[in-house]
């Protein structure tokens, strides 16, 4: 008799898991990388930070090796 409930459980198991899946899947194919867990507004704010910068330096040392 307990056999009888486990396809029902294998299905509602597997299907929490594509659901996992899918979700990993999208947030990846959109935004090209892992979400963040548990980011307040701070890290968001310092990973954006962090971006301008990286950008700010590329360009002065592009400007600089066009100016010598």
């Amino acid at each position: 008799m307990p056999w009888q409930t486990a396809p029902s459980l294998i299905i509602i198991g597997g299907a929490f898991n594509v659901a996992a899946g899918l979700m990993w899947g999208a947030q990846r194919l959109g935004f090209g990388e892992d979400k963040a867990v548990c980011q307040d507004e701070f890290k968001f704010a310092m990973g954006n930070r962090d971006k301008a910068v990286a950008e700010y330096k590329d360009l002065l040392k592009k400007s600089a090796a066009s100016s010598s």
